[in-house]
């Protein structure tokens, strides 16, 4: 049977207008947490890294995310955004904390165009624009109590032997006179600041919720600049570490950036290259042509996902993607070790959020979080495994939405100048705390 030269043409004509209106779909169609699109139909997000985002102007506020400030007047967004679909709307965070972000963060109000704002006491630091300059040399912070006194000795032992000078700031959480005595008479350029846990609601003082982390790494990121923030459990072990720096500090001169992979390629890419170990050179290299990667680097991976121990109740403050938030390149890093500049992606983007979790009672640590897993086999990326990491989940999980779910542009990739060691060590560091000149 021979078709007719008239049907023929009005089968092509159809065929193409198939094809042609199931590319637009695919394309402008709003990605639902239990819709399950394939990556190479999937709509890149904003390619590029965005240093320079203020807070939204109050008009382009939905009322019901709009918080006011008792001390200004101004009007903040307290409702997350999923950054690949901002249509996707995660639930208010509750407006009485909206004076403590505006303490940590009174620093945005600036380069908005309101009279208003021009009353409020200027911050001690304002945004670092790396496209303009570097990052300012950073301050070490940490924070422990008691259990954790001889750790803590550790840490700035390792610090100082390795002959930096840079302030150490210890966020005391409980630590007896004696101890407080030992590091004033000891440390070195150390400045000791009481967590006022009286500041804030009463589960703040449940330590092992690790809010305090968040705002004690706001705080810092506002005073300083630039911090290294380090539990107790790190140990440094190099003095040069400006292959790091060169990781943020590349905006300053990179404007001619290759092309981004696809999530497709991106995924294919990881599970192709070996994980890190050391300082790979081709992978850095390939890191400061690219510069894409943000100005909140953690360093060690923590072994599994993300989905697998995080909460599933976060979700209503935090709308993720979930057929991305489980694959392999939305690997889990330890939050206790971070390197973060502040510039306006990282504290409108991310710490914005982390810290507002931290005050918000059911978001950092939700009723029922706990820290032991089951995991399903070798499964460590696919299945919830019924635990929880607490800070590290939330801190985690906002970076990955921020960066397509691609480890590589929230981590160093460097490990060559650091290593974690949970357990008690022995050793007289009292005498290694002083500064060397």
């Amino acid at each position: 049977m021979r078709l007719h030269a008239n049907s023929l043409v009005f089968l092509v004509v159809y065929v193409f207008l198939a094809v042609f209106l199931f590319v637009q779909f695919q394309k402008h169609t709003v990605f639902r947490e239990e819709e399950d699109i394939h990556p190479f139909f999937r709509r890149e997000p904003e390619l590029e890294p965005t240093l320079n985002i203020t807070e939204a102007p109050e008009a382009s506020i939905p009322e019901n995310c709009a918080c006011k400030s008792t001390v200004t007047g101004n009007i903040y967004d307290f409702c997350y955004k999923l950054p690949e679909n901002p249509k996707t709307i995660g639930k208010r965070f509750d407006c009485k904390y909206v004076d403590d972000w505006e303490r940590v963060g009174n620093q945005f109000i600036f380069d908005l165009p309101y009279p208003d704002h021009a009353h409020f006491p200027e911050s001690p630091s304002k945004f670092i624009d790396l496209h303009t300059e570097a990052a300012p040399e950073p301050v070490f912070v940490t924070a422990f109590n008691n259990p954790f006194f001889r750790n803590g000795e550790r840490l700035i032992s390792s610090i100082r032997k390795l002959g930096f000078h840079n302030k150490i700031v210890l966020y005391d959480l409980g630590i007896s006179k004696e101890h407080l005595e030992v590091l004033r008479n000891k440390a070195c350029n150390l400045e000791i600041r009481y967590f006022n846990f009286t500041n804030y609601s009463d589960y703040m003082k449940t330590l092992k919720s690790y809010r305090w982390k968040a705002i004690a790494i706001a705080e810092a990121l506002r005073d300083f600049g630039a911090i290294w923030y380090l539990d107790s459990s790190v140990i440094f072990e190099k003095l040069n570490v400006s292959h790091v720096y060169d990781l943020v500090n590349c905006h300053n001169h990179v404007r001619d950036r290759p092309p981004m992979l696809s999530s497709s390629a991106r995924d294919l890419r990881e599970g192709r290259e070996t994980h890190e170990d050391g300082w790979n050179r081709e992978i850095w290299e390939r890191n400061l042509k690219e510069c894409r990667k943000g100005q909140y680097l953690m360093h060690g991976y923590s072994g599994h996902g993300i989905l697998s121990v995080t909460n599933p109740a976060v979700y209503k403050y935090f709308p993720t993607n979930p057929s991305e938030l489980k694959k392999q390149k939305a690997k889990m890093y330890d939050a206790g070790f971070v390197y973060a500049v502040n510039t306006r992606q990282t504290m409108m983007d991310v710490v914005k959020w982390y810290f507002l979790c931290a005050l918000q009672e059911d978001c950092m640590a939700p009723k029922g979080a706990d820290l032991g897993c089951m995991f399903d086999g070798d499964d460590r990326f696919i299945n919830y495994a019924g635990c929880h990491r607490f800070d590290q989940s939330i801190i985690n999980l906002v970076l990955a939405n921020q960066f397509w779910y691609d480890r590589r542009y929230y981590v160093s990739e460097i490990v060559d100048f650091f290593h974690i060691n949970r357990g008690g060590s022995s050793g007289d560091f009292e005498k290694d705390m002083g500064c060397l000149y």
